[in-house]
């Protein structure tokens, strides 16, 4: 996914797996530096989908992703077997 810097519209990502009465953290990582999480919802639980308003705070660069979900005590992390990614590239003004 790409997106531009200073964009605050919703992104969504769409997990293989049932969201009611779970909870989820959408944790993305620069290149360089730590982990940061960003405030997400369960958009729709039963479909899967994990929202994200982006706020324009995220710096330009390549960001890996993953949505950490927590259903029945159990923690379960998506994609399983590699990353989403993020991108940030400059807006023209």
């Amino acid at each position: 996914m790409i997106v531009k810097t200073g964009d605050t519209h919703p992104i969504k990502w769409r997990l293989n797996m049932d969201l009611t009465d779970a909870t989820v953290r959408l944790i993305v990582r620069p290149r360089t530096g730590a982990p940061i999480v960003l405030d997400s919802t369960i958009s729709n639980p039963v479909e899967g989908e994990v929202r994200h308003v982006l706020t324009g705070d995220l710096a330009v660069g390549s960001y890996r992703v993953e949505v950490e979900v927590t259903a029945g005590g159990e923690i379960a992390t998506f994609p399983n077997n590699t990353y989403s990614t993020l991108t940030v590239i400059p807006d023209l003004d």
